[in-house]
């Protein structure tokens, strides 16, 4: 095929995939695309009534019960937003979260593309669409949520853990500081004994926590605020895709037994982390920072569909598995066509599942088993997604995997180790000839 019988089939699929997202998000849902920015205004809202001297957990937008349900710091990164006018900070949040959505999305697509030898910009042109989509991202757009700056401070620490950066850790505690939740990666640092990155990412959220005191100098938020999941809204909203808002949800019309779901969520929290902290041991801390992030959506009380967002690089995960990268420990390392088709089966179930905003197909539908399993399919997706996501074969993530854990022997980890590695072993192995021959001849 030449070049441009090549690029045009390329442009093809390209426009193929942008008229099927299209389709999918905007003619085929059942719920509206944009949300009149309604948390942004919130946010301003709540902002403005502050810095008119006003105390900051007493704030009510009008004409509803929506009121600040961010730690006190969380003001201070909002403040840009409520300076100017409503239209200027709907552009600056919706440009800021827009290129975010495009950095984090090369940043996910493109050592994929690498190794399979896809054209990145393809790649990258495929997946776009296919991320804007999805549910997560488009309510985080429309409802003018901040979602993605948190997702991408804690993408941030994983590159930066990569990398080995003693800043590393900075992100999680800066999200924490913003949004609490993403407190679960710290635990995740910890469980994975990552202790430097976990005591940056403790210190910078007990530094923002200090600073949220000029903000609001009481522990009103901590003490009670933030145990007020009723200021939000109720568990049994659709929009609530958490084990309580699938516990409360099949408990209608009575109240949802919160023993029962303290159990779940209990049950969730140790295998989400136990599984997290295995796929970051196996080489593939991508997935398990993926699985932490799901983790968390599970066992919050309330996680509104744009908390979702870590089903994007699950996503991507699972492509890359479907397309050829081998999976590094399991029966899926066993059965690699399985676990290619496992994966390519899930990854097209979740991908068009959140496109197509399958949860409201069966939101008011008549009672029954498809009804429940529907209105609930994203808490069983998260849920599946946090048995089964995998851990791909990387051979280097930042370290390669096995050196240094004292689970390989020294040629074995010379073999594996990369060009790096294997050059390490060699200066070593050249200075112990070179100390041999003077000790000779001494």
């Amino acid at each position: 095929m030449g070049i441009t019988a090549r690029r045009a089939v390329q442009v093809g699929l390209v426009a193929s995939v942008i008229v099927v997202m299209w389709f999918l998000a905007v003619h085929s849902s059942l719920r509206p695309v944009w949300h009149h920015t309604f948390d942004l205004r919130v946010y301003r809202g709540a902002v403005r009534w502050w810095l008119d001297g006003h105390s900051l957990y007493d704030f009510v937008r009008p004409h509803t019960e929506k009121g600040f349900t961010y730690p006190p710091f969380a003001v201070l990164v909002l403040l840009p937003l409520a300076l100017g006018t409503e239209t200027t900070a709907t552009v600056l949040l919706t440009a800021v979260t827009g290129g975010l959505v495009a950095l984090t999305t090369w940043w996910l697509v493109g050592p994929v593309a690498h190794r399979h030898g896809w054209p990145q910009w393809v790649a990258f042109a495929v997946a776009l669409p296919v991320t804007l989509a999805m549910e997560p991202v488009r309510e985080t757009l429309g409802w003018g949520q901040i979602d993605l700056v948190i997702a991408a401070l804690v993408l941030a620490d994983v590159v930066a853990l990569r990398r080995d950066r003693a800043w590393a850790g900075v992100g999680i505690g800066l999200a924490t500081a913003i949004k609490v939740t993403p407190a679960l990666f710290l635990v995740y640092l910890a469980a994975s004994r990552r202790w430097r990155a976990a005591a940056v990412a403790a210190g910078t959220f007990a530094v923002t926590a200090l600073l949220g005191f000029a903000v609001d100098p009481s522990v009103r938020y901590w003490t009670r605020t933030l145990w007020q999941t009723d200021r939000v809204g109720p568990p049994t909203d659709p929009n609530n895709q958490s084990l309580l808002g699938l516990v409360a949800r099949l408990a209608v019309p009575g109240e949802p037994n919160r023993v029962l779901w303290l159990v779940l969520a209990g049950m969730a929290l140790t295998l989400g982390i136990t599984r997290a902290t295995l796929l970051h041991r196996r080489g593939d801390d991508l997935a398990g920072v993926t699985v932490t992030g799901l983790t968390a959506c599970l066992i919050s009380p309330i996680s509104w569909v744009h908390h979702l967002y870590w089903v994007v690089p699950a996503v991507v995960v699972l492509v890359d598995v479907a397309a050829g990268t081998p999976v590094a420990e399991g029966w899926g390392r066993r059965r690699p066509r399985a676990a290619r088709v496992t994966a390519a089966a899930v990854g097209l179930v979740v991908a068009g599942g959140f496109a197509g905003s399958l949860i409201w197909f069966f939101v008011g539908a008549p009672a029954g088993p498809w009804a429940g399993a529907g209105e609930n399919a994203y808490v069983l997706l998260v849920l599946v997604l946090v048995f089964l996501l995998p851990a791909r074969a990387l051979g280097r993530t930042g370290h390669p995997p096995g050196v240094g854990s004292g689970r390989l022997r020294p040629r074995k980890a010379w073999r594996r180790g990369g060009p790096g590695i294997q050059a390490g072993f060699r200066k070593v192995r050249e200075g112990s000839a070179i100390m041999l021959t003077i000790s000779s001849r001494s």
